[in-house]
């Protein structure tokens, strides 16, 4: 798979690569001063791959994604004569990109960074639009700034050593896609399991490239998050809610939370219930949807500090038909009648 996209935007662009990740790296290098931040599980499956790279491992998990590990960074950068002539890359899932992505944007006020996506999830949505940021307590992302890596490398070979589960995870955020931007997404994974796409590699590369491409252009169209960005939101607001509860992976309680949100989208007139339990059909053949029955006052008091709150309300995202998703603002009343007997 050799794709190259370019994402422009007002704080700066990023360089999209698809294909074998050293070639491209030494490509993005230039002779500059690297800094590698890597995944400590991802670093000891493909660290042969970097060396000579001067390397700094980074714990797994969302924990890793705190004020205090910021701090720890930044003194490693300061340890290490980074400047603005330097080069800071991520590699690693969502979390490394993130982390990194906002000690970035903030180090000196910035200095140049990179990603290097090795989750499914990392690859097709988290490591793609300039936002980067950490977690405030049981918040999530509530700290963070909207800010271009140079260049986003993504080599699916990387895929080969995820997690079932992990890789699952990323599917959610790629029907996701297919709901709000791409429909043929959804006719390529129809019928289809997990491990039926994860050995297919055709289809993965397709599946990847479409939802980049559908990444892109949501962001292009706006990037400070005030419009239409928003619909990249679909299924996040509960989702956030039971993934920080349950310890649950990204994307299945995302799917969890796009389950909730097309049950809102029928309930409310918008939504034919034919298209809901076609997508509903997909996901759990792709095995999204976690097995749990949510504890929804608790989810609802996570909810009420939703970072997408305006006011008296919180900008909910639901679907007409599939391709065609819409904000709509609801207040903390509106949503806990709809959650309050929802199971995933």
């Amino acid at each position: 798979m050799h794709e190259r996209h370019r994402l422009i935007s007002t704080c700066g662009a990023s360089e999209i690569l698809l294909g074998p990740v050293m070639p491209l790296l030494e490509e993005q290098v230039r002779g500059r001063h690297v800094i590698l931040f890597a995944d400590e599980k991802v670093f000891g499956l493909h660290g042969h791959l970097f060396e000579g790279y001067e390397t700094i491992l980074i714990p797994q998990g969302e924990q890793a994604k705190s004020l205090g590990r910021v701090t720890l960074l930044y003194q490693e950068l300061l340890r290490r004569h980074v400047d603005k002539s330097s080069l800071v890359v991520a590699l690693g899932g969502g979390v490394v990109t993130d982390l990194v992505g906002f000690v970035a944007a903030t180090y000196l006020r910035g200095v140049p960074m990179g990603f290097i996506p090795t989750t499914l999830l990392a690859q097709v949505d988290a490591a793609i639009g300039g936002k980067n940021g950490v977690n405030l307590g049981e918040y999530k992302n509530m700290v963070g700034t909207i800010r271009q890596p140079e260049f986003i490398l993504i080599d699916t070979d990387f895929l080969n050593t995820l997690p079932r589960r992990e890789f699952a995870s990323g599917l959610a955020e790629v029907v996701k896609y297919g709901l709000i931007r791409d429909p043929r997404i959804l006719d390529l994974l129809e019928g289809k399991d997990t491990d039926e796409v994860t050995l297919n590699t055709l289809l993965l590369n397709d599946i990847i490239a479409r939802s980049v491409r559908a990444k892109i252009e949501v962001v292009e169209e706006d990037l400070d998050d005030s419009g239409i960005r928003k619909i990249l939101n679909f299924g996040h607001t509960y989702g956030h809610g039971i993934e920080r509860l349950y310890d649950l992976p990204h994307g299945v309680a995302v799917a969890c939370g796009m389950k909730l949100a097309l049950h809102i989208s029928v309930e409310r007139g918008m939504l034919d219930a034919a298209v809901r339990d076609r997508v509903l059909l997909i996901m759990e053949q792709l095995g999204l949807l976690p097995e749990i029955k949510p504890d929804n006052a608790k989810v609802m008091e996570l909810i009420t500090h939703d970072k997408k709150r305006r006011g008296d309300t919180i900008a909910f995202i639901l679907l007409r038909e599939i391709g065609k998703p819409e904000i709509v603002p609801m207040t903390d009343e509106e949503i806990e009648g709809y959650v309050r007997n929802f199971e995933c």
